[in-house]
């Protein structure tokens, strides 16, 4: 499971409190509908990933962690391996560097 999966489902179950709690949840399927898109965190800020995370409740102390975890490079390459993400996408405000296999072995 993908760190933006682990997300997705949090924001799930708080959707589900809010409404057990007769609360307002259109920030959260707002949310939602953004985690759709599961490269989200590599097309957005930091700023607005912040309020994504702490409006699913994750704690401040976590926010930064939380945060790294979404934008690591095994994030983006296993996406990119999935085909979610493509390096071309203008999008992309976080991209990492695509290494050919070749160049690893190369002793230059």
């Amino acid at each position: 499971m993908t760190q933006i999966e682990l997300v997705q489902t949090m924001n799930d179950v708080m959707i589900n409190y809010l409404k057990k709690m007769n609360l307002e949840t259109t920030r959260n399927e707002i949310i939602s509908k953004i985690l759709e898109d599961k490269a989200c965190f590599f097309k957005i800020s930091k700023e607005d990933a912040y309020i994504i995370l702490k409006d699913i409740g994750i704690n401040e102390s976590e926010l930064e962690k939380k945060y790294n975890k979404l934008i690591s490079n095994k994030e983006y390459y296993e996406l990119k391996q999935r085909g979610i993400i493509d390096e071309n996408d203008d999008e992309l405000v976080i991209k990492y560097k695509e290494y050919n296999s070749e160049d690893l072995f190369n002793n230059n």
